[in-house]
C-alpha cells in the first residue's frame, strides 16, 4: 500500500480542504492546544508530540473530537457560524456592484406579466435558452462545457462530485460549484445565448456572469436536463454547524435540485 493511499484512506474529504468547517477546525484545534499544554506540563516532549499529532488528525480528518458539529452549535454564537457559513460558500461575489434584477431586465431576459403580476422569462430567450440546454446535455462533455464557461483548457479543469453538488476545480482549488449538473447545464446554457444576445456580455467578470446566471435560474419552470416541471419549496438544510433555511427549486422527475436561495 503506498503512502499516498494511506493518505487517501485517512483523509475525511468531506470535512477537510475546500469542506473544511472553520468554526470546527478553531474549536479542535484550541481543544487540542489545551489538552497538550496539561499534558506537557508533566512531561514536556509528550505534550509537544501530542499537540503535533492532533494537528495532523485536524488537517486530514477536518476534526479531533467525536460530536465536534454538536460542540461548536453549543460554544459558538450564531452569528459567528452564518459568517463562517457565507465565507465559505462557493457562489462567487461581483467584484463591482451589479443590479442584476434591472440588469436582467435592461437586457430583455425577464418581462412583466401582467397576468401573473410578477417577473418571467422573455418567451424567445426561453426557447433559446431551453434548445441550448438540450445542446449542452446531450452534445458537449462536462469537462469542455466547463472550460467555455470559465473561459480555460479542459485539460487544466477538474470535475468533482460531493453528493448532487457539481464542483469545479483548478489546481486542487475551487473556482465554483452547481446544486447539480442540472444547475450546471442552465448557466452553461444560459451564457451562449446571453453571449450571443447581449451586447458587452464578456466585459463582465466571471463572478458577475455567474451571478446574472445564478438569479435567471430562479425563473426556471422546467429541468434543464430531463425537461421535468420544476417546483418551488422553503426547505431547511444544515451543515456540520448550523441550521438555514432556503428556497429550493427541484425537478419533480429526476429530483435534482436546480435552485438554492437563501430566505
Amino acid at each position: 500500500m503506498t503512502g499516498d493511499t494511506l493518505l487517501e484512506r485517512a483523509t475525511r474529504s468531506e470535512h477537510a480542504g475546500q469542506n473544511r468547517c472553520i468554526p470546527c477546525t478553531v474549536l479542535n484545534l484550541a481543544i487540542a492546544a489545551v489538552v497538550a499544554v496539561v499534558v506537557g506540563i508533566a512531561v514536556p516532549v509528550a505534550g509537544v508530540v501530542l499537540f503535533i499529532v492532533a494537528v495532523m488528525a485536524i488537517w486530514l480528518r477536518g476534526s479531533l473530537v467525536p460530536g465536534t458539529p454538536t460542540l461548536t452549535k453549543c460554544s459558538h454564537p450564531d452569528r459567528v457560524l452564518e459568517r463562517s457559513e457565507t465565507s465559505s460558500e462557493s457562489a462567487p461575489t461581483s467584484a463591482a456592484e451589479l443590479e442584476i434584477d434591472q440588469y436582467l431586465r435592461e437586457i430583455g431576459v425577464v418581462i412583466e406579466d401582467p397576468g401573473v403580476d410578477d417577473l418571467v422569462l422573455e418567451p424567445t430567450f426561453e426557447r433559446a435558452w431551453r434548445r441550448e440546454c438540450t445542446a449542452v446535455d446531450v452534445a458537449q462533455a462536462d469537462r469542455n462545457a466547463l472550460a467555455e464557461f470559465v473561459g480555460l483548457a479542459p485539460s487544466d479543469l477538474e470535475i468533482r462530485r460531493h453528493g448532487t453538488a457539481f464542483v469545479a476545480v483548478v489546481d486542487g482549488e475551487r473556482i465554483g460549484q452547481w446544486e447539480s449538473r442540472s444547475a450546471f447545464v442552465a448557466d452553461v446554457a444560459g451564457a451562449r445565448v446571453l453571449d450571443g444576445r447581449v451586447e458587452g456580455w464578456d466585459d463582465l467578470s466571471l463572478a458577475q456572469r455567474s451571478e446574472v446566471l445564478g438569479l435567471l435560474r430562479l425563473f426556471l419552470e422546467w429541468c434543464p436536463t430531463c425537461d421535468g416541471t420544476v417546483s418551488f419549496d422553503q426547505v431547511v438544510l444544515e451543515s456540520c454547524c448550523c441550521r438555514y433555511d432556503v428556497l429550493a427549486a427541484t425537478c419533480e422527475e429526476c429530483n435534482d435540485r436546480v435552485l438554492e436561495v437563501g430566505v
